[in-house]
């Protein structure tokens, strides 16, 4: 029984961190977006040449490809968008079931919606870090007993194989 305790408290918390890793992931796609427009601007060499080439007749360009592959990131950082807005839902499904207004929920909420460390989560809730932590710990086996979450873990777990 203690296994399965320590089992479903880490799904958890891998649970909880799906939208602080769909955040990541989004940022991650917008640098290289950012990154790869650079490198285009920056990018010598690109000549057009009035006279079309190859056996068509058709002339892809290096900038074309560099288009085509920006508009690809794009469609990705919005694909991830969505990711980050569902992940943002279903944590905050599972947060619902802690009392609004309970210590516990405000420690969770900062630490798996608003993305803060662990070093500025006890100055935001002028507690200890200690403190925090432990209700931090209350608030996981709090929403462990609650049997609709157990059910959400095991489907996440589930679907995750």
């Amino acid at each position: 029984m203690e296994t399965e305790s320590k089992v479903l408290v880490v799904a958890l918390k891998k649970y909880l961190g799906q939208y602080y890793k769909a955040k990541l992931k989004r940022k991650q796609l917008e640098v290289r977006l950012k990154n790869f427009r650079e490198e285009m601007v920056g990018a010598k060499g690109i000549n057009y040449s009035p006279v079309p080439s190859g056996p068509t007749g058709i002339s892809t360009s290096k900038t074309e490809d560099y288009v085509v592959r920006a508009l690809e990131i794009e469609d990705r950082i919005m694909k991830q968008q969505i990711e980050v807005q569902r992940s943002m839902l279903a944590v905050m499904e599972v947060m619902d079931y802690l009392p609004i207004d309970s210590v516990e929920r405000s420690v969770l909420e900062y630490r798996h919606i608003d993305c803060l460390h662990w070093e500025h989560i006890p100055s935001r809730m002028s507690y200890s870090k200690a403190s925090c932590h432990k209700y931090y710990n209350a608030g996981i086996d709090f929403l462990i007993r609650c049997s609709d979450v157990r059910e959400t873990l095991q489907k996440y777990v589930e679907s995750d194989r």
